[in-house]
C-alpha cells in the first residue's frame, strides 16, 4: 500500500491539473466558452422565440401537474434553460475542489444548497475531548427529533423497504396508496438536522479526533462485549442507541447494533447491521484506520446506509471489498448515508440503491484514490429520488463502473436492462394527475481523473425523469461510456440531463433511442465535451435531437471527432408529430467548435459536415392539423 500522505500528494496533483483547465462559464472564458457560444447561437439564428415558447409551455405544465418538492434550482432551469449547464458546472467544480481537500462537509453543504436547506456545517468542530458517548447520545436525540412530524421510525423503516421493493419493479411506485402517503410524510422530515449530524460525525472521523479517542483506553479491554463481535477490543460500552467500540490493531469481526466503531488496524469484517442506522440505532459512525477489510450487508442495507437516521462509514486505507444487496455504500432512505474511502484499489458490488443513492434523503459515496471496480445494476452511482440528492464522487484512478445486466428493460427489449444510474434523477410520476406527483431529486456523478469505463443500461449517465436532474462531470481522462435507451445527457417527461466532459479522447456510445443529447417529452438535455479526439455513436433521437416540447443541445469544443447516427432527429434537428398537436416546437442545437476535420456519416442530413451551418425547420401533421414541429441549428466551425 502506498503511504497515505504520498497518495494524497498524488491526488492533489492529478486533480489540480484537471481543475486548472476548467474556466468560468459565467464569463464565457476558457474551455467552457462553448457554452456561451451556444447561447449566442440561439440568438444569432433567431431561435429565441422557440426557446421562449418552450419556457411558457413548461410553465403551463408545471401549473397543471403541481409536482411536490421541486427544488428552487431545478425550477430555475426550466425558467432559464441555458442556466442549467452553468449551474451544473458551478456545483461540480465545488464538489471536485472539496474532494481535493477531503472537505467532505462541504460536499454535504452542496447537497443542502441543492435541496434549499440551510448549511449543515457547524460553527465549530467537535469538542476536543474523549467523551464521545454523551455526544453520540445528544446526536441520537436530535435525530429522533428530526422525525417528530413524520411518524414512528420503526413504521417508516418498514415503509421505506416496501417502497424500494416496489420501485425496483416499476417506476410508478405512487400507484400504491401507502407509498403516496409515505411521500407526503417525508416532506416533514428535518433533513437539515440530519445533514448537520452527518457533518459532526465526519468531524469525529478525522485522524485528529480518532487519535484523541484512541488514547482513551490504550490497553486490551476484558469486559463485556456484544454478541457477534470478536477480536481485540480497547473499549466496549453499551448505550441505549447501540454499542460504542474501539477495536485493536488485529483482525476483528463486527456484527452488532453499533453506534460507533473506531478500528485501529487489521483486516476486519463488518456486517450490514454494524454499518447502518435503523429504528434501533439512530446514529451510526464507523472509522477504520487501516487494513484490507471486507464489508458485507444483507438486503436490509448497510455500509454507510442512513435508514431513518444517519450513518457514516470512513475507511482510511486498504484494498477493500464492499458487498451488499439493496441500500448500501453511501445510501439515504429517509436519512443520510455517507461512505468515504480514502485510498486503495477497492471493489464495490451491490444490488440497488447504492454508491451514492437516496430516496427522501442524501446519499454520498466518496472514493478518493485507487483503481476501483463498481457494480450496482439499479438506481445507483449518483441517484436522486424525490426530496433527495445522491452523489458518487471519484477522485483519481482508472475505474470501471457497471450498472446493467440484472433488471429487465421496462420496454421489454431483449438483451437490454433498466438502470436509472450514474447521474440519474427520478421523480414519482402518475398518469392520473389528481394523485400525488413527487418531483425527482438530483443524481450527480463527478469523476476527477483517470481513464474510466462506464457501462450503463436504460435511463442512465446524466438522465432526468419527472423533474429529476441527472448530472455527470468528468474532469480528465480517456474514457469509454456505453449506454442503452435514454443514455448520456437525456431524459423524459420533464427531466434534465447534463453531461460535462473537460478533456480526453473519449468514446460515447448510445446506439439506441434517445441518447447523447437526445430526449423525449418536456425535457432538456445538455452535452458538452470541451476537448479531445472523440467518437460518438448515436441511435435515433441523438446529437442534439429534441422531441415533444423539448430542448436538446450538443456541444463539442475541440478535437478531431467521429460521428455516427442511427436515425433522426439528430445533428440539431428537432420535432415530432405530437409537437404539432401541442402547438409548441421543440428546439435542437448541434455545435462543433473545434476547427478540426471531423468525420460525419453518409446518412447525415444535407449540409451537415465540416465548416458548414444549417438551420432546420420541420413541418409535420398531427391528425387533421399541420404545423411546425421543431426548429434547430447545425454548426461546424
Amino acid at each position: 500500500m502506498v503511504p497515505h500522505r504520498f497518495s494524497a500528494v498524488c491526488f492533489l496533483w492529478a486533480i489540480g491539473v484537471a481543475l486548472s483547465s476548467s474556466g468560468s462559464t459565467q464569463k464565457g472564458s476558457g474551455d467552457w466558452e462553448v457554452l456561451a457560444q451556444t447561447r449566442a447561437l440561439v440568438a444569432a439564428k433567431e431561435l429565441d422565440s422557440t426557446e421562449k415558447s418552450l419556457i411558457n409551455a413548461w410553465a403551463r405544465y408545471i401549473d397543471r401537474v403541481q409536482p411536490r418538492g421541486v427544488p428552487t434550482s431545478t425550477a430555475k432551469m426550466f425558467a432559464q434553460p441555458f442556466s442549467a449547464p452553468t449551474t451544473a458546472l458551478a456545483h461540480t467544480d465545488r464538489i471536485a475542489r472539496s474532494g481535493v481537500r477531503g472537505s467532505w462537509d462541504l460536499i454535504l453543504a452542496e447537497a443542502a444548497e441543492i435541496l434549499d436547506l440551510q448549511s449543515p456545517i457547524p460553527d465549530t468542530g467537535p469538542p476536543q475531548d474523549p467523551a464521545l458517548v454523551p455526544h453520540l447520545a445528544q446526536m441520537a436525540e436530535r435525530c429522533e427529533a428530526a422525525f417528530k412530524d413524520v411518524g414512528k421510525r420503526s413504521e417508516l423503516e418498514a415503509g421505506m423497504h416496501a417502497l424500494l421493493e416496489t420501485l425496483s419493479k416499476t417506476v410508478y411506485a405512487h400507484e400504491e396508496e401507502a407509498h403516496r402517503q409515505l411521500s407526503i410524510k417525508a416532506e416533514h422530515l428535518d433533513r437539515a438536522a440530519l445533514l448537520r449530524i452527518a457533518c459532526e460525525l465526519l468531524y469525529w472521523s478525522t485522524p485528529s479526533a480518532a487519535s484523541i479517542l484512541e488514547n482513551v483506553s490504550p490497553g486490551i479491554f476484558g469486559g463485556p462485549r456484544p454478541e457477534g463481535v470478536t477480536g481485540e477490543l480497547r473499549m466496549a460500552a453499551e448505550t441505549p442507541y447501540g454499542w460504542v467500540l474501539i477495536g485493536g490493531r488485529g483482525p476483528n469481526h463486527y456484527d452488532a447494533d453499533v453506534a460507533y466503531i473506531l478500528d485501529l488496524g487489521g483486516d476486519d469484517f463488518y456486517s450490514g447491521r454494524a454499518t447502518r442506522s435503523s429504528a434501533n440505532v439512530p446514529v451510526n459512525l464507523i472509522v477504520d484506520r487501516s487494513g484490507t477489510d471486507h464489508y458485507q450487508a444483507s438486503e436490509l442495507g448497510g455500509l454507510g446506509a442512513g435508514i431513518v437516521g444517519v450513518s457514516v462509514l470512513v475507511d482510511h486505507s486498504g484494498d477493500d471489498t464492499y458487498e451488499a444487496g439493496r441500500l448500501a455504500c453511501g445510501a439515504g432512505a429517509l436519512g443520510v448515508g455517507v461512505l468515504v474511502d480514502y485510498d486503495g484499489n477497492d471493489t464495490y458490488a451491490a444490488d440497488s440503491f447504492a454508491l451514492g443513492s437516496a430516496v427522501f434523503g442524501v446519499g454520498l459515496c466518496l472514493d478518493r484514490l485507487g483503481n476501483d471496480q463498481m457494480t450496482s445494476p439499479l438506481y445507483s452511482m449518483g441517484f436522486g429520488g424525490p426530496l433527495s440528492v445522491g452523489m458518487l464522487v471519484d477522485g483519481a484512478g482508472d475505474d470501471r463502473r457497471v450498472a446493467r445486466g440484472v433488471y429487465p428493460s421496462p420496454y421489454g427489449t431483449e438483451g437490454q436492462f433498466n438502470a436509472g444510474s450514474m447521474g440519474a434523477g427520478l421523480g414519482f410520476r402518475m398518469l392520473d394527475l389528481s394523485l400525488v406527483q413527487a418531483a425527482g431529486g438530483w443524481g450527480v456523478l463527478v469523476d476527477c481523473a483517470g481513464d474510466d469505463i462506464n457501462q450503463v443500461g436504460e435511463f442512465g449517465f446524466g438522465m432526468g425523469y419527472f423533474f429529476g436532474v441527472g448530472i455527470v462531470r468528468d474532469l480528465a481522462g480517456n474514457d469509454s461510456t456505453e449506454a442503452s435507451r435514454y443514455g448520456i445527457a437525456t431524459g423524459a417527461h420533464f427531466g434534465v440531463g447534463i453531461v460535462l466532459d473537460d478533456k480526453g479522447d473519449d468514446l460515447w456510445s448510445a446506439p439506441y433511442t434517445a441518447g447523447i443529447a437526445g430526449n423525449w417529452d418536456l425535457t432538456m438535455s445538455f452535452f458538452a465535451d470541451c476537448a479531445g479526439d472523440d467518437t460518438y455513436r448515436g441511435g435515433g433521437i441523438c446529437l442534439g435531437g429534441a422531441t415533444i416540447t423539448s430542448l436538446a443541445c450538443f456541444m463539442d469544443g475541440g478535437g478531431k471527432d467521429s460521428y455516427e447516427q442511427g436515425g433522426d432527429p439528430a445533428f440539431g434537428q428537432a420535432g415530432h408529430s405530437k409537437d404539432v398537436g401541442r402547438g409548441v416546437a421543440s428546439l435542437g442545437i448541434f455545435l462543433d467548435a473545434g476547427g478540426a476535420e471531423d468525420s460525419y456519416p453518409d446518412a447525415a442530413p444535407e449540409q451537415v459536415g465540416n465548416n458548414s451551418e444549417r438551420v432546420f425547420e420541420r413541418t409535420e401533421k398531427s391528425e387533421d392539423k399541420s404545423g411546425i414541429s421543431g426548429r434547430g441549428v447545425f454548426v461546424d466551425r
